[in-house]
């Protein structure tokens, strides 16, 4: 063999050997993720009662948009003109997003809501929605008239691989479920999934998930790749009894199985930190670049959210209690990652409605009639604007010239 044949040959070797490591470079696919959106609703007023949006870089400290004004007016989606507890998720193709949500209005009392919201976005900004109210929706359905019906609670969707649908799943209470608790009486909460249709409008006849035995609310389901098994999360809900010989104190708890739909194994103990209750509104969700998972649950009488973190969604460590107050007071919700483009869309769509509010609220007095004008005609152009594809370029243009008003 000629030295420049043998040349070739080594040169050819060195390649074929670097080819896998190349390959793999090149078919790795690294997250696109880098940020965490908390969706969530207030407090037990009216103006609580809507949704709002925080960012996170770490998943456990995060900071309002939209200065903790609500980001969907309420009256807007929901036939009580109030909601809670929203949930939302990335859709299988990647850039399509739900979001479910209670239908309630606290202050019309804890056994007056019939039913739940199905909102669809492709930005995050702009959804469309659906109402669903269960007596009108299922009037043929045994117990679930206006005047049996207790509430239907904490929606959440997950995508169901073996049915190819989005499942939604929820909890629904019963008057004529109620069991006596001493010389009161427990409302019963059980477990629940639908079916979304293809265009997130609508949901098929109830089925039942699990039966705690007694009360439980605000499922979570998670799909743990390691046991190949789903874990589903939720709370034992109201006055204390004994369940199983298990003492329920309002706790988180955790249930698994082999299938989406159940039947669902309890384990009969809680895996929130012990001495924290009563706690609700419990959410798992991945870290970022990590294996690790948090949990986070709504120590609603103690001014904080709470944070653990797992590798192995069974056992679960403290992290930190996150204090709730100012612009960020979050109630049960839920978390979901998004993009650095994602992200910067929400910050511009937020820096505009803020710069929108400090036009609105300019003292006539100390503005020239020229700038009377041009704010009126402004605010008319950022509105519209708002109602578009909200470009992060064109968002941020429109908060400059916004700002740049009394210059």
């Amino acid at each position: 063999m000629k030295r420049t044949d043998v040349t070739k040959a080594i040169l050819i070797g060195l390649l074929s050997a670097a080819v896998p490591q190349l390959k793999a470079q090149e078919t790795a696919s690294p997250t696109p993720y880098s940020s965490y959106l908390f969706a969530f609703f207030s407090n037990n007023s009216p103006d609580g009662e809507q949704i709002r949006y925080a960012l996170s870089d770490d998943g456990f400290n995060y900071t309002s948009l939209n200065e903790g004004r609500p980001v969907i007016a309420s009256d807007s989606i929901a036939l009580k003109k109030s909601i809670r507890d929203p949930h939302i998720m990335r859709a299988q193709d990647g850039k399509t997003f739900y979001m479910v949500l209670t239908d309630m209005r606290s202050d019309e009392g804890w056994q007056s809501n019939d039913g739940l919201i199905l909102m669809k976005s492709t930005d995050l900004i702009h959804w469309q929605h659906t109402a669903i109210d269960f007596p009108t929706r299922f009037p043929n359905l045994p117990g679930f008239d206006r005047k049996n019906l207790h509430a239907v609670w904490a929606p959440q969707t997950i995508w169901d691989e073996e049915a190819k649908k989005y499942m939604i799943y929820y909890s629904i209470g019963r008057h004529d479920w109620e069991y006596p608790v001493g010389d009161r009486f427990q409302p019963y909460f059980k477990l629940f999934y639908s079916y979304a249709n293809e265009d997130f409008t609508d949901i098929t006849e109830p089925r039942l998930l699990l039966d705690f035995g007694t009360a439980s609310i605000d499922g979570d389901i998670v799909y743990n790749p390691k046991e190949k098994e789903f874990v589903l999360f939720f709370k034992d809900e109201g006055l204390p009894t004994v369940n199983h010989e298990f003492h329920t104190r309002q706790g988180v708890m955790r249930a698994t199985s082999k299938r989406l739909t159940g039947p669902y194994t309890v384990e009969y103990k809680h895996i929130h930190k012990p001495g924290e209750f009563p706690v609700e509104g419990s959410s798992v969700f991945p870290l970022i670049h990590s294996d690790e998972y948090v949990l986070m649950y709504d120590c609603y009488a103690k001014g904080y959210y709470q944070f653990c973190k797992s590798s192995d969604l069974k056992n679960f460590t403290f992290v930190q209690n996150t204090p709730t107050h100012g612009d960020f007071t979050p109630r049960h919700g839920s978390v979901m990652h998004i993009t650095k483009a994602e992200r910067e869309r929400l910050e511009a769509w937020s820096a505009l409605n803020i710069a929108m509010r400090r036009t609105e609220q300019m003292p006539v007095p100390t503005l020239t009639l020229k700038q009377l004008s041009q704010r009126d005609e402004l605010l008319k152009e950022a509105r519209r604007i708002l109602d578009g594809p909200c470009d992060p370029t064109v968002l941020k243009k429109m908060t400059e010239r916004l700002q740049n008003l009394r210059k």
